[in-house]
């Protein structure tokens, strides 16, 4: 059957029905074809209307909507139908009655029950704006609507009362039986609203006796009053009733007041007991409770005494208890799980702690309230409140029994410690912690505290090693409390400082050396002292240990704990276990170099020699080994050594595989890595790393860098050859060569084999270099010695020795080198070895003049002076530097017989008209007299019969400076008038006229006669009679009176000279000058 057909047929007997004077079967048949098809069925009831038969529906189902009669059951089809309800009768009425009254109302009914108190509130505000004919139902109703939501219970009140006031029948009736479900709710409501006004002094009769009236006319047996009174829901176990009417009991109203004093007591030790009863939550119960204590202690212990039991109450104790211990290991453990050192959260946590504690001080017995105390006053000071935990240590620490033992206040000294040490107070809180220490361990826990505080202290003035000691006892007594007390306890902003001072420390203590006995007492005492000493530092690193343990709790992130652990099992000869602390790297950080560099020592100490590798791989690859200095005094040196030869033979073989090119460069670097970890593992023995990793460098061109290695050898070994050689050739690659000459001097000074085969590797540039360099110092350091008359020391005899046969050895057909190695065993006396070094160089073939001067000096040696005058001869012209230091190793003696001989042999070939043949000898005789008047003359002479005017000129002017006394004036005179026929052969008229003046001046006859032989009396005159005309063109009258003079004094009857006199007469007279 269809839809409309079954909607058809439920209209057919509907109609039936009512035609046989059934209205409410009649209706139930139109509601169920409502329920089905409300178009068919609205019509068929319209057309019974329209027919005047539809009146009882409309009755029938308004009282429906009212709740005055029940909708009655009907069967269709053999079937019971069951979805017939007021809402669908409502729904039904509204249809066909949109405006009607019931309609309306139990649409808002329905809005009730559902909660929708707001839309409720807001529809009867608009039907009411609206001038509607039930406004006495709607204003009740939206006065429940307003009850109900708690928003605005005393407007809702309001209405009741007004409503009441202006037609009280109707106001019980509509409450009775359209609001029967909320009457115990209005009841309570109006009772709290009566209790209101009472507390607030009302004095109104009015007000006072309308609620009263209104109260007693829907209560008037007073069953809700009594019923819905907190004490007695408690007391008749409606324990949800008891805590909601005690919580509506406790709300303010709109003015802000509530109960007060003991009332307020009462009430919320009513609500706590309901909720214990209700087992809704401990926090509930204490929350209540603890307010409770609070507002009324006295009452509040008497109303809980009344409504508890004996067994209750002790079971709210030990709930509380529980709640305390539960709660305070809670904080506990988020203190331990804190991510950051400085930061205090979970401090939460200890507010239901503190307000079990304080329940508890109220409910619990007398005996257990001091430590209940002890643990309030330390959430006092966990939670932030120093002040107040240190007045409530304060308050129980005052004797209260003499027979109190010290060991029970131990807790509250330490306490007090540090709620002085959060207040500034550093004096008393050592004091407290102190007197903790001092009492022992019969109480560990507040041992350990003052330790933590006393090691605090200590920290913070200055004494960081004793404040560490504290804190390794605190950790070998109890690790856990010693951790809470540095996250909790200590100060927020002091944690980062202890936390840095304790790791110093703690890397210190491992650090720290045996004190080095003296080896004389060798006994059992002895013996004793190195077993104590050993038993010492086996005690510190597990001290180390422990405190390292607690420093990586503090702070997970941080790595150096975890590697002082690591450290101190190694000292403690648990290798495994270091090995597998130093593996737990913290997440997202991959493992740095000190990890990495433990690891490789100890797998390379246990034997794992591949892994070792690997770990020595990253560690090159990290690049980073400045900073693994803290690890070179944990190991022992046995431990380094491997890890230094690992490396090096290492860093060989990456070099002895090595390419050309790009490739050859990267391999060049990789070694230097693990020649870098090898000196970082080597201390101070590390010359032979470093001196391939500065050959490294220079291959890679940072001259720099190696320059550094070069000089960190030299400083730990200043004699070391092979850097003395590398550092000269950096220092020739910079354009140093003067240092590359004193490096290499030193080296060949140390050790000329290991040093010749360094110079001989180079390229032949930079050999030529540094030979030419050696030579020159060689030379510097022969040169002065006579001058100074300093002999030379041994070493400086020996460097030049192996500088010379090194020079000798690097190329031998050098000739110089010969020569200086000569020189040197000259300077040192050794003639005989120095003759044979010349015979390799005089013959077969013609021997240079250098080396027959050698030759000549040895024969001076052995008495032959003409043949070593014969010999010196030849440098006298062409190296008068390297005659003059031979002649500077003769002795005073030897030098004059050579001069002598020399200007003997000279004047006998200038005799002979042999003048160039004479010159040699004559300037050997110069240089081995020193430069005597009389040799210089002969050179003189040698040299103007040579017609070298220039040199002659210069040696007469050396004699001239010389000066020569009076009875040497003749020859002064000779001497001026041979400088003046110098400068006439060099054309210079002016000086040579001077020089004339001065010997006519000094000796005249004698000059005279010189210049009239030569160069004659006619030329002398001639230029005399030129430069005075010269001078008085010039008007230098005096210079040009003395040429005037002067000239006369040669020929006196010269005219020209007598005009030139007069004529400069008349012009110095006149101060004209007349052509």
């Amino acid at each position: 059957m269809s839809a409309q057909e079954l909607v058809a047929s439920l209209c057919r007997e509907a109609d039936q029905h009512l035609a046989l004077g059934e209205p409410p079967l009649a209706t139930a048949f139109y509601l169920a074809a409502f329920s089905c098809h409300a178009p068919s069925a609205v019509r068929s009831v319209r057309a019974a209307l329209a027919a005047a038969r539809g009146a009882p529906v409309l009755a029938t189902l308004e009282a429906w909507c009212r709740g005055d009669s029940q909708i009655p059951a009907i069967h269709w089809d053999g079937m019971a139908v069951v979805s017939l309800t007021g809402t669908l009768a409502s729904a039904f009425l509204a249809t066909l009655c949109p405006d009607h009254p019931a309609a309306v109302l139990h649409s808002l009914a329905g809005l009730l029950a559902h909660g929708h108190h707001q839309e409720v509130v807001r529809r009867c505000g608009a039907l009411l704006d609206a001038h509607t004919q039930q406004s006495l139902e709607l204003r009740l109703t939206r006065a429940l609507a307003w009850v109900l939501s708690g928003a605005q219970v005393d407007a809702g009140l309001a209405d009741y009362i007004q409503a009441f006031t202006s037609s009280a029948d109707r106001t019980v009736a509509f409450v009775r039986t359209h609001q029967q479900p909320y009457l115990p709710v209005l009841v309570g409501s109006l009772q709290d609203h009566i209790s209101r006004s009472q507390q607030a002094g009302h004095s109104s009769c009015q007000q006072e006796t309308d609620p009263h009236r209104l109260l007693a006319a829907l209560d008037p047996e007073g069953t809700w009053s009594d019923a819905l009174s907190p004490e007695a829901l408690l007391r008749g176990g409606r324990y949800e009733d008891c805590r909601a009417a005690c919580s509506r009991a406790l709300e303010s109203d709109p003015t802000g007041s509530r109960p007060q004093g003991e009332r307020l007591a009462a009430l919320l030790v009513t609500r706590a007991a309901s909720a214990f009863f209700l087992d809704s939550g401990v926090q509930d119960l204490l929350g209540d409770l603890h307010q409770a204590f609070r507002v009324s202690p006295s009452g509040a212990r008497r109303h809980f005494e009344a409504v508890l039991s004996t067994e209750d109450r002790e079971r709210v104790r030990v709930q509380a208890q529980e709640a305390a211990d539960v709660g305070f290991a809670h904080f506990q453990e988020a203190v331990r799980s804190r991510p950051e050192l400085r930061e205090d959260s979970g401090r939460e946590l200890l507010a239901p702690v503190t307000r079990a504690l304080r329940v508890l001080l109220r409910v619990a017995p007398p005996r257990e309230r001091p430590a209940l105390g002890a643990r309030l006053a330390e959430c006092l000071l966990l939670a932030g409140n120093a002040a107040g935990a240190r007045a409530l240590c304060e308050r129980l620490l005052r004797p209260s029994n003499p027979g109190d033992h010290a060991k029970d206040r131990a807790p509250l000294l330490v306490l007090r410690g540090f709620c002085a040490l959060h207040g500034g107070d550093a004096l008393r809180a050592r004091e407290d912690f102190q007197a903790v220490v001092a009492q022992g361990p019969p109480h560990p826990s507040g041992c350990v505290r003052a330790l933590c505080g006393r090691g605090l202290l200590r920290v913070l003035a200055g004494s960081a090693f004793l404040g560490a000691l504290d804190y390794v006892t605190a950790c070998r007594l109890r690790p856990d409390e010693a951790l809470l007390v540095a996250k909790a306890y200590v100060p927020w902003n002091q944690r980062g400082l202890l936390l840095t001072v304790l790791r110093e420390e703690g890397r210190k203590m491992l650090q720290r050396k045996p004190d080095p006995r003296p080896t004389r007492a060798r006994g059992r005492r002895s013996q004793a002292s190195d077993t104590d000493s050993a038993a010492a530092q086996e005690g510190d690193a597990q001290g180390v240990y422990q405190l390292a343990t607690l420093l990586m709790e503090l702070d997970a992130e941080d790595e150096a704990p975890r590697l002082l652990v690591a450290d101190a099992l190694y000292r403690l000869g648990r290798l495994d276990e270091a090995h597998k602390a130093l593996l737990v790297a913290p997440p997202r950080r991959p493992q740095a170099a000190p990890v990495l560099v433990r690891l490789a020592l100890l797998q390379l100490r246990r034997g794992f020699f591949y892994d070792a590798n690997q770990l020595v791989k990253k560690v090159v690859q990290s690049g980073d080994t400045a900073c693994l200095q803290p690890t070179l005094d944990v190991f022992r040196n046995e431990d380094w050594q491997l890890l230094r030869c690992h490396c090096h033979t290492r860093a060989l073989a990456i070099l002895r595989a090595r390419q050309g090119g790009a490739e050859g460069e990267a391999h060049t670097r990789e070694a230097i890595s693990y020649l870098s970890l090898a000196i970082f593992a080597a201390g101070s023995q590390a010359s032979e790393s470093l001196l391939t990793r500065a050959r490294c460098y220079g291959l890679l061109g940072q001259k720099k860098t190696a320059m550094f290695d070069f000089n960190s050898v030299l400083r730990a070994e200043p004699g070391n050859v092979q850097a003395l050689c590398g550092r000269a050739l950096l220092h020739l690659a910079l354009d140093q060569q003067e240092e590359a000459v004193d490096d290499i001097f030193s080296a060949l000074k140390l050790d000329s084999h290991a040093a010749v085969p360094e110079i001989r590797s180079l390229k032949p540039e930079a050999q030529a270099l540094i030979t030419q360099g050696l030579s020159s110092r060689c030379r510097a350091l022969l040169s002065p010695l006579p001058d100074t008359r300093a002999p030379l020391s041994d070493g400086d005899f020996q460097g030049l020795l192996a500088a010379g046969e090194a020079l000798i050895q690097i190329d031998a057909r050098q000739l110089s080198w010969h020569i200086l190695l000569a020189d040197v065993l000259l300077a040192m006396g050794s003639y005989e070895e120095a003759g044979a070094r010349l015979q390799k160089i005089l013959h077969p073939t013609p021997p240079s003049e250098a080396a027959q001067a050698r030759r000549g000096l040895l024969r001076l040696k052995t008495g032959d002076v003409p043949a070593a005058a014969r010999d010196l001869q030849c440098l006298a012209e062409t190296d008068a530097r390297d005659l003059s230091f031979l002649l500077r190793l003769l002795e005073t003696s030897e030098q004059q017989s050579l001069a002598q001989t020399a200007a003997q042999e000279a004047s006998a070939l200038l005799n002979s008209g042999q003048p160039c043949q004479a010159l040699g000898y004559c300037s050997l005789a110069v240089l081995a007299s020193g430069g005597r008047t009389h040799h210089l003359r002969l050179r003189v002479t040698c040299l103007t019969e040579l017609q070298e005017f220039g040199r002659a000129l210069g040696d007469l002017d050396r004699v001239l400076q010389e000066g020569t006394e009076d009875c040497d004036v003749r020859m002064r005179a000779e001497d001026l008038c041979c400088r003046g026929r110098l400068l006439l052969s060099l054309g210079d008229e002016a000086r040579a006229a001077r020089s004339f003046a001065q010997a006519l001046k000094l000796s005249p006859t004698p000059a005279q006669s010189i210049l009239w032989e030569r160069p004659g009396r006619g030329p002398t005159t001639c230029v005399f009679l030129c430069h005075g005309q010269r001078c008085l063109e010039e008007q230098r009258y005096t210079e040009a009176w003395t040429a005037a003079e002067s000239g006369l004094l040669v020929d006196p009857e010269h005219s020209g000279l007598k005009r030139l006199k007069a004529r400069i007469r008349r012009e110095a007279t006149s101060g004209c000058r007349l052509h």
